[in-house]
């Protein structure tokens, strides 16, 4: 059981410097073009609300059949597992050991993951719903903000986020669409007239504004030559060669990495964007 606990405090969640960023970009676009989309344009129709109440799954921690976990030996229990008839339909994971529950998940009768909720910010409120089909996610229901309400859809296929729909300001109903048709380059369309339909002047290609190129794809450019494993070579902050005989090579004149002023560092962001951003 100590061990589920250990795996389970693995999970950290760091706010996305780059995905912050962008959601904010891309709210600008609903905002600044065309005007205030509150005031512009017809109603939104019934098809872009989406019910944004956050609603916790009961996992009673308290019954007779609940065992629970003392990680720290605090006196508190850090992991409660639910059974019924012998089979864990749910647990209850403290992973800070401040006496509150970060992650709540749950269990079909397969044994396998069907749903996990989290309190990413301890504040004892749930700020993310995932569900699961078969052990494998499928939807990401977010609230990125502080308002407790869910204003992020993600859809997943095969483990791969594909799109996700966004409530940027708060009122109910959807008014930014991200399609991921690659994992790290989302399309981003807006409601900027608040007809709750997505206008195509405010289509915004995130890797394509930003530079941002994804691993795989900065790999591909690189000359063959680089790609070749290079552990041989000293580091910048190595003066020792992996070959003796290389040893009076350096005397050449051409200097060292380490004799080198650093270049500035110009390249695109390395952190993917999210569409529901940090908190």
């Amino acid at each position: 059981m100590f061990k589920l606990t250990v795996r389970l405090g693995s999970i950290r969640v760091v706010p996305n410097a780059a995905a912050c960023g962008w959601a904010l970009v891309a709210l600008s676009v609903v905002t600044g073009c065309g005007g205030a989309a509150s005031s512009a344009g017809a109603a939104s129709p019934d098809g872009s609300r989406r019910d944004n109440e956050i609603r916790h799954e009961a996992c009673d921690i308290k019954a007779s059949s609940a065992q629970a976990v003392d990680a720290n030996g605090d006196g508190r229990a850090d992991l409660t597992m639910v059974l019924d008839g012998g089979r864990e339909v749910c647990r209850a994971a403290d992973l800070d050991f401040d006496g509150r529950v970060d992650i709540w998940t749950y269990f079909d009768t397969s044994g396998s993951v069907r749903r996990r909720e989290f309190d990413f910010d301890r504040d004892g409120a749930i700020d993310e719903i995932q569900l699961f089909s078969s052990g494998q996610i499928v939807q990401k229901e977010r609230a990125s903000t502080l308002s407790h309400h869910i204003d992020t859809w993600e859809k997943y296929v095969n483990g791969k986020i594909v799109s996700a729909e966004r409530d940027a300001n708060g009122d109910g109903r959807v008014d930014q669409w991200w399609d991921f048709k690659s994992a790290e380059c989302p399309v981003i369309n807006s409601d900027i007239d608040g007809n709750g339909q997505p206008d195509p002047i405010s289509t915004v290609d995130y890797c394509k504004e930003t530079n941002y190129k994804p691993p795989e794809q900065i790999d591909n450019t690189r000359p063959e030559m680089l790609k070749k494993e290079t552990d041989a070579l000293p580091t910048e902050t190595s003066n020792t060669l992996s070959n003796p005989a290389d040893a009076g090579k350096g005397a050449s004149g051409a200097g060292t990495a380490q004799d080198k002023p650093a270049k500035p560092n110009t390249s695109a962001p390395k952190t993917p964007p999210t569409a529901g951003g940090g908190k």
